[in-house]
């Protein structure tokens, strides 16, 4: 049964009155992401009670599972001793992350307090960036040398298991200089004659990645292989750790809400930022960007002052086709940006991509000039008025659609990130155009 984490929160929050045995008596089956749900609707002294009642292995699964804001806001109430206890309970890769977390003064007092072998682990972690396949990998991980028996990797693994926190589906095979070779699957291992050496029955087609490659691509071989977990090595093949699924799953959810940030021409990091003059600094440059946008579409209309005095009814049409490029610009970038983030598009199939988005722009281009045309022409009377409007919600479809899809992958051939293009870069860019078309097609067809 599924537990509301207002409901428990409410439990958590009486049983903190009382005796921690109860307090544990209550939570010993909850999920520790259940208990950091539910953490969510308690204030932050509570949840620094409830973390320093619960035994340390538990506590620090619920820190590991409460949302960065939450976590950062609770780690400053809790002393660097207490931080230290918990981050020896978590597996490598969570360690490193909630240390990272940490001002640098509290960091450094936090790390002098670990074992020699936790220290050693998490500064070796923190030496790679957070977006890359080194900030994302726990260095537990179980390995076996080539030369051995299959009696003696088992009798290593079992001995190993104390370190292995999660499930693991491979051993992995490395030579005697560390250099990852191979991969053995669990049931093959626990099937095989125990004689035989592990070179003998691993794979030795294995993927593995570096330690530099961004995340993001990570995320994609994950997806791309079905994979449970991956191995992480170093530019001589070292093996040094591995990521498994769950992190990718962060991962995933990471890139999705950075794409979604940039997609309201924003950033990502905004969320986690508490000053209002941070979050005004994040949000001007794309802000300014659209000002700029509109005060060039001004100059344009400003351009044809005396059309508009003669014809004031093209101006009503002015926010309709304006909007209509914004749209079409949107779903076509969308669609692109998408479309790279999967890999479905490879480069010999820009061209082919590029025109099937043309061919949708024209059929939607010809629906919708078909309808404008008709409106304004009888709500005018003027066939010539109609046909201006009609032409240029044509031209503008067609031409927003395409940049809308070229943007992206202009950007992406250069190596910047396409989710930039579905910004107001876009939409500004498509509005001055619109402009631009709609009146000198008013000009060329009604006259001056």
């Amino acid at each position: 049964m599924e537990i509301r984490p207002d409901e428990l929160a409410e439990r958590i929050s009486a049983l903190l009155e009382g005796d921690a045995a109860d307090l544990l008596r209550e939570l010993e089956t909850v999920p520790a992401a259940d208990v950091a749900s539910a953490a969510k609707h308690l204030e932050d002294d509570q949840v620094v009670d409830l973390l320093k009642k619960l035994p340390e292995e538990i506590s620090a699964d619920v820190l590991v599972e409460l949302g960065d804001e939450i976590r950062e806001d609770v780690l400053e109430r809790l002393t660097p001793r207490e931080i230290a206890d918990a981050v020896e309970e978590m597996d490598s890769d969570d360690a490193a992350d909630v240390v990272s977390e940490l001002d640098e003064e509290k960091a450094v007092e936090v790390v002098e307090l670990l074992e020699e072998d936790d220290r050693r682990e998490i500064t070796q972690l923190l030496t790679y960036p957070e977006d890359c396949a080194g900030g994302i990998m726990q260095l537990e991980v179980v390995s076996v040398r080539e030369d051995r028996t299959i009696q003696r990797a088992i009798e290593k693994i079992r001995l190993a298991w104390g370190d292995v926190r999660e499930d693991f589906f491979y051993v992995f095979v490395v030579s005697s200089e560390g250099k990852l070779v191979g991969r053995l699957p669990v049931p093959r291992l626990i099937l095989a004659n125990p004689s035989d050496t592990v070179r003998s029955v691993m794979d030795e087609e294995i993927l593995s990645v570096q330690a530099e490659l961004d995340q993001e691509e990570v995320a994609q071989i994950f997806q791309k292989y079905d994979l449970p977990s991956l191995p992480v090595v170093d530019r001589e093949g070292v093996l040094l750790g591995r990521i498994t699924v769950d992190d990718i799953v962060d991962v995933i959810q990471d890139e999705a809400a950075e794409d979604y940030s940039r997609l309201a021409g924003t950033d990502e990091e905004e969320f986690r930022e508490d000053s209002v003059w941070r979050k005004a600094a994040i949000r001007l440059p794309w802000l300014v960007t659209g000002l700029l946008g509109g005060v060039l579409s001004a100059v344009v209309l400003s351009r044809y002052e005396d059309d508009l005095a003669a014809v004031i009814t093209l101006a009503f049409f002015v926010p309709v086709i304006m909007a209509m490029g914004g749209n079409v610009a949107i779903q076509s970038s969308a669609v692109m940006v998408r479309a790279l983030a999967t890999e479905e598009i490879r480069p010999r199939d820009a061209v082919r991509r590029l025109t099937r988005e043309v061919g949708v722009s024209i059929i939607t281009g010809l629906v919708c000039a078909a309808l404008i045309f008709v409106a304004a022409s009888f709500w005018w009377g003027d066939m010539r008025l109609g046909a201006v409007v009609g032409l240029a919600m044509l031209a503008v479809i067609l031409i927003s659609t395409s940049v809308g899809a070229f943007v992206p992958l202009a950007m992406d051939r250069v190596q910047i990130d396409p989710a930039l293009a579905t910004g107001p870069f876009v939409t500004t860019s498509n509005d001055i155009l619109g402009i631009l078309i709609y009146l000198s097609l008013a000009t060329s067809i009604l006259g001056r």
